[in-house]
């Protein structure tokens, strides 16, 4: 599990909080809500449902809460364990190219040096885990009190003039809605939601592990001194100390004085520049080893026009931002509210807030690119790693060749793509692990030249024409709804498919030629292009097979049952 994986079932496990509240509220109906009586009985009603809500979420989340917090541990460890690696390899190429400044370690004094280290880490981890379960127990408490909240709060707003019992709940629950489950406090006052504290503490403790793994292959070689990158989008509080040299008396055993013992200068120590604002909360910048006699000095310098390019970055990251939150916020009350009318309102806000989010990352999009090939090489890493969970021994072998024949780069566009011009994987930051199986799966059809040989077609020709005759006349997006209910999500478009059926969407989008939308799909245009329907089902169904969830893939062999065994043999004729 990966640090951004914790950070969403953080955000599930919010959702199905207020889903399961706002569910309670609907279930029980105010006819007439100018009479006090019946407020009062529904509130007595509401009482016994949040009693039932408190003591079903306790039970139901404290084991999800337990799973969560077993893999906080994995993660940091990890990161430690990457940056322990990947420092190793840095040295040993600057040793290969003639660095000598260097003084091992005895082998006596590792042993010990080892578990002080581990030490450190553990303390770390113990801190993170402490923490988590303090802001887990804290959301229950805000569940609950939001929940008593909109349940006094409803016939206020109905005695003030709401006018239907849909639109008082709606008034009642319009802020926390427009919040989120807010449970954390910060030092400054601020509250966060869960989901942000998780993403924050996690991201934090996560680099200071990956740091603290790069020191400790340093002082095994005696290498302290260190220089914070110069790069395009630098965090405010780090861009005094983009571009410098210092002693890392944190992680890599400087010493206190400052003064490098390879050639006595005197520099900046971090723990200083950490102490100034270096290395805050989900700071983006890093350092990475300077090797004196052999690295290129550094040009510390910003000139006037980099300044203010980079004081005119942060302010639109911060917009940018901002209309992700906006989005977000009328998301959920779109989903969650009573009324139709409030529905219809917010719906058209969230629209708005889309065109203003697309239109700033337009006018920004090299902004986005910025410091994107560290998480890009990082992400594909992981990917590599995640190969040893998949179960189907074909499957694990194809990606893993596939893996090994292309390159990984950020991708210019909005989203990932295999190129098939160039043999590179082009990924979006943002883009996960099942995704990077399917744009694999574009090359081993490519390499195998397997829909280029015809392979698809008639299968897909067939599973329409059964998806046609199941329908019946009636629309097959009603039919798909009414027959698989938990595979749907209301979202602002309407009923959309959960993000794990994705690749039945979008095989569904092309073999009606565009005109069944669940939310996931190629454009119209892609799917005139001759074989472009058989390429991405190929591909659709090796992101399907990589993730392995038996849900979709029960769903999909019931949907399309001969594309799906032409799909399995061709995988194992591949692989004789």
């Amino acid at each position: 599990m990966r640090d951004y994986d914790i950070e969403d079932a953080f955000a599930a496990i919010e959702e199905e909080l207020i889903a399961s509240m706002l569910r309670n509220m609907k279930r029980h109906h105010v006819e007439e809500i100018a009479e006090d009586k019946q407020w009062a009985m529904w509130q007595a009603m509401q009482l016994e449902s949040l009693e039932r809500y408190k003591k079903a979420n306790q039970k139901k989340f404290g084991s999800r809460f337990s799973d969560i917090n077993s893999r906080i541990g994995e993660v940091i460890r990890e990161a430690s364990k990457h940056g322990y690696m990947d420092q190793e390899t840095e040295i040993l190429k600057a040793v290969q190219s003639g660095f000598l400044g260097y003084r091992r370690m005895p082998d006596t004094m590792q042993a010990e040096f080892f578990k002080l280290n581990e030490r450190k880490l553990e303390t770390l981890i113990r801190a993170v885990e402490h923490d988590m379960e303090k802001a887990e127990t804290a959301i229950l408490r805000r569940a609950d009190d939001q929940y008593r909240k909109a349940i006094f709060n409803a016939q206020v707003y109905a005695n003030t003039g709401a006018g239907t019992y849909e639109k008082a709940v709606d008034m009642a629950t319009r802020d926390m809605l427009s919040a989120g489950l807010k449970c954390v406090v910060y030092a400054n006052g601020a509250m966060h939601t869960l989901q942000d504290y998780a993403d924050m503490a996690l991201r934090t403790a996560s680099k200071r592990a990956y740091l603290q793994g790069e020191g400790l292959k340093r002082q095994e070689w005696g290498i302290t001194t260190v220089i914070v990158n110069k790069r395009g989008n630098p965090c405010p509080k780090c861009l005094p100390f983009c571009g410098k040299i210092l002693i890392d008396d944190v992680w890599s055993g400087g010493s206190k004085d400052g003064i490098s013992p390879v050639t006595g200068l005197k520099y900046p120590l971090i723990s200083s520049a950490i102490s100034a604002g270096l290395y805050h909360p989900r700071c983006k910048d890093s350092h990475t080893t300077y090797f004196e006699g052999i690295s290129t000095p550094p040009d510390s310098k910003y000139t006037r026009k980099e300044l203010d390019q980079i004081a005119e970055d942060y302010r639109n990251e911060q917009k940018i931002q901002h209309a992700k939150q906006q989005v977000d916020k009328y998301d959920r009350l779109v989903k969650h509210s009573l009324d139709e009318e409030d529905k219809r309102r917010y719906r058209g806000k969230a629209i708005e807030w889309r065109k203003v989010l697309k239109k700033l990352t337009d006018k920004n999009f090299s902004l986005l690119l910025k410091g994107m090939d560290n998480t890009i090489k990082e992400r594909s890493k992981e990917f590599y790693r995640s190969l040893l969970n998949v179960e189907d021994d074909d499957i694990y072998q194809l990606l893993q060749q596939s893996y090994k024949r292309v390159q990984f780069k950020a991708s210019k566009k909005r989203r990932s793509y295999f190129s098939q011009k160039d043999g590179v994987v082009y990924l979006v930051e943002k883009a996960d692990q099942s995704t990077i199986a399917h744009e694999l799966f574009h090359e081993i059809d490519r390499t195998y030249g397997i829909t280029k040989s015809g392979m698809l077609k008639k299968e897909l020709s067939s599973d329409y024409a059964r998806l046609q005759s199941m329908s019946d006349g009636k629309f097959i997006q009603d039919v798909l709804y009414s027959k698989y209910p938990d595979m749907f999500d209301e979202s602002v478009e309407g009923f959309v498919v959960k993000q794990e059926y994705r690749g039945i969407s979008d095989i569904i989008h092309g073999l009606t030629g565009g005109k069944v939308n669940l939310g996931y799909r190629h454009s119209m245009e892609y799917w005139r292009i001759p074989g472009n329907l058989q390429k991405e089902a190929w591909a659709q169904y090796g992101r399907m097979y990589y993730s392995g969830d038996e849900r979709v893939l029960s769903v999909l062999m019931e949907l399309l049952p001969e594309t799906t065994r032409e799909f399995e043999r061709i995988i194992k004729a591949v692989m004789k």
